[in-house]
This record gives structure tokens, C-alpha cells and sequence, in this order.
């Protein structure tokens, strides 16, 4: 019976967190992919020291380190895939990605592009890789970089990355899509395509730039933010878009000393490709990804966990629920290297959670998904979970679920019951 009660404690568990996280998807389209994102990971950033790679390591290796914005190059293979790729031109990014070029016929079909590694080792992406992996990661806002500014291959692009949203089944992807627009007229074009929530102007393309009546469309045509070449940028140039209530952010910029520069110009934001959101502290910002410690109360007393915000659900460190059950009751668990799993029980034992968790007190955040399994009373429980600086974090509320425990608000504390 007892058996039979955990499973449905489980099913229900995450039965709920899924209804959750569909609700934070839904509420991402409402937020600015600005709000306490500084840095835009270009490229989709940085990995084991390579930059400019579009990889599916890189993507991975951002979301852990604390990027919640992400830019992406795109172009098609010889048979018309859109891909995540800067461009197939023999003198371009095949000598950055370590990849011979066919100078006969330069540019990859579809096959080829998936087989052939990045830097011998990193995986390339399709468009329909990479918005499965937004599906994945819920709180990822992608800027696009389609190169292309004629109208044809511009709404051919966003009609591709339209299709592949609604055939993977998740066509709210796109609204946390940011077209890259390179002229006024592209706008239309992507709107005639879908009407993004969010744009952002480049102006890298432009010459003989008129600041001011770029600004003046921006307002005019709810274009929050504009991006600029850092050997262009100035202190008026920042304050003509400001006047107009459009953000700034330059790119690409890897010294922390030259952000410092630009953001006492009033700059908003970089995209790079080695500033880590864990180092902003450096240049006087705040990383958006922190831990916090939550009182709750169990029996009248009160313990703090420490939790973290993931994707819009909390997860709470496993250590400090365990030792608060087991403080308050028959309550005990253990770790088994050999199965890396951690077996709870409702009975009067000890916490084995020592340094065989291999500890990483780095205060960085780093987040990356667990393969650490956990089971209780005999029963595997597949709750999600996370080692964030060599802890492991999982959904609050699958977990205390799962446990057989509820939970409710009073004021700043959180209360824990048992379930009846």
C-alpha cells in the first residue's frame, strides 16, 4: 500500500511541476530578455576555451554557467536546412571551427554538416536542435543572426524557424525568440512571418549612420534595444537612444576592464564570449543566478534551506532537507558511489551526504543537470535535480511530495506538514 502511495505521490508531483513549468513558459513571453541579463553569450558562447562554435556543448556549458541570453549565427546547407552556423565560405569559420573546407563545393549538405564535428569533438546543430533544446531549457532567450538582409532568404528564415516551433510541438519557443533585424525594412518582413514580442537593431551593416532617426524608429516601432559595434560606440551615442527609451548593447567585448568602460558610458549590455555571468560582481553587477536560504518551519521550529530559482521552480538543497526530516523524526540517508544513487528511508538511521558529493563551495552557481539518482523506501523517484557548486538541488515540490509532505506560506516562512 505504502508502494502504491508513493507512486502517486510521484505521479502527482510531477504531474504538477509539469502544469508549472507550462505556466513559466507562458509567463517568459511577458518579460524583457534584458531584465538582469547584461551579457549575451555569443555564439552560444564559450567552451573547454573555444569561442564562435554554435555547438551544443557551448549551448549546454552557458545555461550552466548563468546565461539566460544566447546569440546564434544561421545560414542553409547546399540542400536547404537551416543550420546553426557563422557561414560555409572556405575563407570563413571552417578554419575557426578546425574543419577542411571542399573548395570544389564549399558549402555542406545536410549530412555532412551533422556529421562532422566542431573542433573534432563538439556537436553541430540544426535550427530544429537548437529550438529543441530551448524546449529543454525554458528560460533561454535566443537572438538570431541570419546575416541575410534581403527580403526573400529573411522571411524564408523565420518561416523555417516558425515551422520547426509548431512541428516540434513547442510554438511558444518563439516567443522567446529576438530577431536581429539590420534595417528598417527587415521588420516587416519578420513580422509578416510572426509578430515576435521582441526585436533588437543592429546596426553593424548601416553607414553614414543618422543616430537620431534610427533612435526615433526604435520608439516608434517598440524596438527595445539596439546593438553596436564597440570601435563605434559613444557616450552621446548611448544617450540619443536612452532619450528615446532604447537599451544599448555592444558587441563583442571579452575584457572586463573594457566593460567597465563601457558601461560608465551608460552601455547596458555586452554580448562576449568569455565574461561569465558569475564574474558581473567584477565590473559592479549582480549575477541573476544566486542561492538563497528559506526559512521553514517543521514541528515548530524553524530551519533554513537553501534553495535556488530554476526555470521558474524552486529547488532546494537535498542535504538540508534530509538533515531537517531526519532532526524531526525516523529519517535517514545514504549514498552508494557504486549505483550513484541516494537511499532515503523513513526510519531512525544517520545522513551520509559527506564529501563523496564532492563539495565545490565556489559560489559561482554553476548548474548542471545530475545524474545522481534518488530513491526512497525502495522506490526510484524520477524527480529532476541539479549539483550547483557540487551540491545536489531538486524540485521543492516534487520532492517534499514525493516524501509525503505539503507545504504552505505564512508570511516570509515557509510551514512543512506531513500528508494525511
Amino acid at each position: 500500500m505504502k508502494m502504491k502511495r508513493m507512486a502517486a505521490l510521484s505521479l502527482a508531483a510531477l504531474f504538477g511541476a509539469t502544469m508549472s513549468l507550462q505556466a513559466f513558459a507562458a509567463d517568459t513571453a511577458t518579460v524583457k530578455w534584458t531584465e538582469g541579463n547584461p551579457l549575451v553569450a555569443h555564439a552560444l558562447g564559450e567552451y573547454e576555451g573555444k569561442i564562435e562554435t554554435n555547438s551544443k556543448e557551448s549551448f549546454i556549458h552557458s545555461w550552466e554557467n548563468g546565461y539566460q541570453v544566447m546569440e546564434a549565427d544561421f545560414t542553409y546547407t547546399s540542400d536547404n536546412i537551416l543550420v546553426v552556423r557563422h557561414d560555409f565560405e572556405p575563407g570563413g569559420s571552417y578554419y575557426r571551427l578546425e574543419i577542411q573546407p571542399n573548395h570544389s563545393q564549399p558549402v555542406m549538405d545536410s549530412n555532412t554538416f551533422k556529421n562532422t564535428k566542431i573542433i573534432f569533438e563538439q556537436t553541430p546543430l540544426t535550427a530544429e536542435d537548437l529550438l529543441k533544446l530551448m524546449a529543454e531549457y525554458q528560460d533561454v532567450f535566443l537572438i538570431t543572426d541570419t546575416k541575410n538582409s534581403d527580403q526573400a532568404t529573411v522571411t524564408r528564415q523565420f518561416q523555417d524557424m516558425k515551422r520547426i516551433a509548431q512541428n516540434i510541438g513547442h510554438p511558444e519557443i518563439l516567443e522567446r525568440i529576438v530577431p536581429q533585424i539590420y534595417n528598417q525594412q527587415m521588420l516587416g518582413w519578420v513580422k509578416s512571418v510572426h509578430d515576435f514580442p521582441q526585436y533588437i537593431y543592429t546596426l553593424y551593416q548601416l553607414t553614414d549612420v543618422d543616430y537620431a532617426k534610427e533612435a526615433a524608429f526604435c520608439a516608434a516601432n517598440g524596438i527595445d534595444v539596439v546593438t553596436i559595434n564597440k570601435n563605434r560606440i559613444s557616450p552621446d551615442m548611448v544617450q540619443t537612444f536612452h532619450k528615446q527609451g532604447v537599451l544599448v548593447y555592444v558587441h563583442t567585448v571579452n575584457r572586463y576592464l573594457q566593460m567597465q568602460e563601457l558601461l560608465r558610458m551608460g552601455v547596458d549590455g555586452v554580448y562576449t564570449d568569455a565574461i561569465h555571468p558569475y564574474e558581473l560582481p567584477w565590473v559592479g553587477l549582480k549575477n541573476k543566478r544566486f542561492i538563497y536560504e528559506q526559512p521553514t518551519v517543521l514541528k515548530d521550529k524553524t530551519y533554513n534551506i537553501h534553495r535556488m530559482t530554476i526555470m521558474g521552480q524552486p529547488y532546494a538543497c537535498l542535504r538540508d532537507v534530509a538533515q531537517m526530516l531526519a532532526a524531526n523524526g525516523d529519517f535517514s540517508a545514504s549514498y552508494d558511489p557504486a549505483t550513484n544513487t541516494i537511499f532515503m528511508k523513513n526510519t531512525k538511521g544517520s545522513i551520509q551526504l559527506g564529501n563523496e558529493m564532492m563539495l565545490q563551495n565556489t559560489g559561482r552557481c554553476i548548474t548542471k543537470k545530475t545524474a545522481t539518482a534518488l530513491n526512497y523506501n525502495g522506490t526510484a523517484l524520477n524527480l529532476s535535480g541539479y549539483t550547483i557548486d557540487g551540491e545536489l538541488y531538486y524540485n521543492w515540490t516534487e520532492l517534499t511530495k514525493a516524501l509525503g509532505y505539503t507545504s504552505t506560506h505564512s508570511y516570509s516562512k515557509e510551514l512543512l506538514h506531513a500528508a494525511s
